[in-house]
């Protein structure tokens, strides 16, 4: 990974919040701040370190993961750009519980634990919206995770197509960054079983696939096949 300093000017029309700051918080926060690019495969947080910095992501994609106690990494979460990693220990002061790991080149903007507590003290405005986004991100978390257990297996694929589509900005072509092991896992589901389902919907035309290359023939069906579960 690269260290580099961010000067960039424009911080505040890309961190989630800064609308909220006063010209000096800005200025605090663009001199604690700094970007991080790491490469696909670099560990971002690692379990029971100090949740030092934020992280913010800025580019590229990311999963976070929980070990069970039989060893077994279950993944949680894939988070792209505006995304925070980490926020819940920092917050709360404790060590990381997660897992995050780049799942492509990606740009991380790290600032120091003490100066973001301390905007998010002085300025209630900012504290609000950084709650908020907190929020919807485990709200999205949580709902995906329930839902996995009361679909069948072709309303579980559905979502995870759905989920990549969503995340790639609704492109109808896209790379699935996740290998099939991965997949199954996130969708709840054996490998087997969900490469036999990704192949009926490539047979029925429903989608392309080639490797991890991705392409919606019918999104209308993806989002039926989600709906009815």
């Amino acid at each position: 990974m690269l260290y580099q300093i961010n000067p960039d000017p424009n911080i505040n029309q890309n961190y989630p919040a800064a609308t909220e700051l006063h010209s000096s918080e800005l200025d605090l926060l663009r001199k604690q701040s700094h970007s991080v690019l790491f490469k696909a495969g670099d560990w971002i947080t690692k379990p029971h370190t100090p949740a030092s910095h934020t992280v913010l992501i800025e580019d590229g994609l990311v999963k976070t993961t929980l070990d069970s106690a039989n060893g077994r990494s279950n993944i949680l979460e894939i988070h792209g750009k505006g995304h925070f990693v980490g926020l819940m220990q920092l917050l709360s002061n404790e060590a990381n519980m997660f897992t995050t790991i780049a799942l492509t080149n990606t740009r991380a903007l790290l600032t120091q634990a003490s100066t973001f507590r301390g905007l998010m003290q002085e300025n209630h405005q900012f504290a609000n919206k950084i709650m908020a986004a907190l929020c919807r991100q485990n709200t999205s978390t949580i709902h995906r995770l329930v839902t996995i257990n009361n679909k069948q297996l072709p309303g579980r694929v559905a979502d995870v197509i759905l989920y990549f589509y969503t995340l790639n900005q609704q492109s109808l072509r896209f790379e699935l960054p996740l290998s099939r092991s991965e997949l199954a896992q996130f969708a709840g589901t054996t490998k087997e079983s969900f490469i036999r389902t990704l192949a009926e919907f490539r047979n029925d035309k429903i989608i392309d696939i080639a490797d991890r290359h991705v392409c919606i023939n019918s999104l209308e069906i993806v989002k039926t096949l989600s709906r009815l579960g």
